[in-house]
């Protein structure tokens, strides 16, 4: 059977497509890059925002017209819309169904023997780095957010498995792994005895030999002492993307988000207190209900000071299910885009200002793709604080970690380096 994967959403859904992936391919299956090649299309949804599920629809329906093969739909979108999911897919599964869909497609083992020296191509989707899913679940429950229906309370995979995963990748050749979750803070919280992730952070440290690992989006409440010290590991990616969603107390308090300006800043104070470089993205929402002029304002001041090299703007949107639909105060939908693009304005000037800065610094980069381009062959991957370089080389950088001088930025905003004599770093 030729399988294609693809997916809308975030890391977790990119971890998931490469598990998956592997686990079809022990069970006999081809994974190919095209979806005119396959004979099954899995598509794995997402429904963070009206215009996730949005896409999410889309995605389906444009593979379910333009290709013959079978679509089978699984995620977030379809647990919270399973009937529209059924009638503009063949098969729908349930997030907590996910698992099942390769032995349901093949109805052969796994090939526990199976050692795969590569990863499986995912076309488009496909990423040098391996993601790695630790936790799934919510158990806050945020006004706005549908993840704790969509994918219930917070769980952790056992330390054992994971390393298990971890070590998987290194044989196929993987240098660094993303450790993503729903909570991914929460790690461990639902063990006897309690773990945290720190814990685990040093657990896959000192049982492998993975050169670089790198934390997806954690809950600012999730960042404890523990944690920020492990950030002092050469191995440990100098990178974390920390929502905050609003900077108003008032504004966090509707979105029962439990952390308010104080809290947040002496959080963002313990890991510039480790490394005062280390690179924090976050994201923010406009126009949730109840926010006045005065309150985004507040808001706005707060973001400029927490001095956040990224971020990601949200427009708020209502989500059918969640308590903001109920909230009074919805805040017009011409107020929100002014706010929208506001924000954006300020995280693109942030953004480039970061980058600017380090113009002239050498980097290691971590290179994941590539394309021809006038000048020679364009290769592009990411520095260890998650900053996108390009470099034109004659060498094949595909999967190399090598060090890059930083001359330039080109039109998109992206980095421009120039290749350094060496070999690749190895692990301490």
């Amino acid at each position: 059977m030729k399988i294609f994967l693809d997916m809308v959403g975030c890391r977790l859904n990119q971890a998931e497509i490469d598990v998956m992936a592997i686990d079809l391919v022990n069970r006999g299956a081809e994974i190919v890059s095209k979806p005119e090649l396959a004979d099954t299309i899995i598509v794995n949804t997402c429904c963070v925002t009206a215009k996730a599920s949005a896409d999410s629809r889309k995605m389906i329906r444009h593979y379910k017209n333009k290709f013959k093969a079978k679509v089978i739909s699984t995620g977030c979108w379809v647990s919270v819309a399973q009937p529209e999911a059924l009638e503009i897919s063949d098969l729908a599964f349930l997030n907590e169904q996910k698992e099942l869909i390769p032995e349901f497609l093949l109805q052969e083992p796994a090939d526990t023997l199976s050692e795969l020296t590569h990863k499986p191509r995912l076309g488009r989707r496909q990423r040098t780095r391996g993601f790695v899913k630790i936790q799934d679940g919510c158990n806050n429950a945020c006004s706005f957010c549908l993840t704790t229906i969509a994918r219930g309370k917070s769980h952790s995979t056992q330390p054992e498995e994971i390393l298990k995963r971890v070590r998987q990748l290194e044989n196929m050749g993987v240098k660094e792994i993303v450790l993503t979750g729903v909570q991914l803070g929460s790690w461990g919280k639902d063990f006897s005895p309690k773990s945290q992730l720190s814990q685990l952070l040093l657990f896959i440290l000192d049982n492998s030999e993975i050169t670089r690992i790198r934390l997806s989006s954690i809950e600012p409440w999730d960042i404890d002492q523990q944690l920020v010290e492990v950030f002092s590991n050469s191995r440990m990616m100098p990178h974390l993307h920390i929502p905050l969603q609003s900077g108003s107390d008032t504004i966090l308090k509707a979105m029962c988000r439990p952390v308010n300006q104080q809290r947040f800043s002496t959080m963002l104070g313990m890991l510039r207190s480790v490394n005062p470089d280390i690179a924090i993205g976050t994201d923010v929402i406009g126009g949730f209900p109840g926010e006045t002029d005065e309150l985004f304002e507040e808001s706005f001041q707060f973001i400029q000071e927490c001095g956040f090299s990224s971020g990601h703007v949200f427009s708020f949107s209502p989500m059918p299910g969640t308590a903001a639909v109920e909230l009074s105060n919805q805040v017009y939908q011409a107020t929100i885009k002014q706010r929208t693009r506001r924000l954006l304005d300020h995280f693109s000037m942030r953004e480039m200002a970061y980058r600017q800065a380090k113009i002239g610094a050498t980097e290691q980069v971590l290179f994941e793709s590539r394309k021809q381009s006038p000048d020679g062959m364009r290769y592009s991957g990411f520095t260890r604080d998650y900053q996108r370089a390009d470099c034109i080389s004659e060498e094949n950088l595909l999967n190399k970690i090598r060090q890059v001088k930083l001359v330039s930025t080109d039109q998109s905003g992206n980095l421009v380096g120039e290749l350094l004599s060496g070999d690749e770093p190895r692990s301490p």
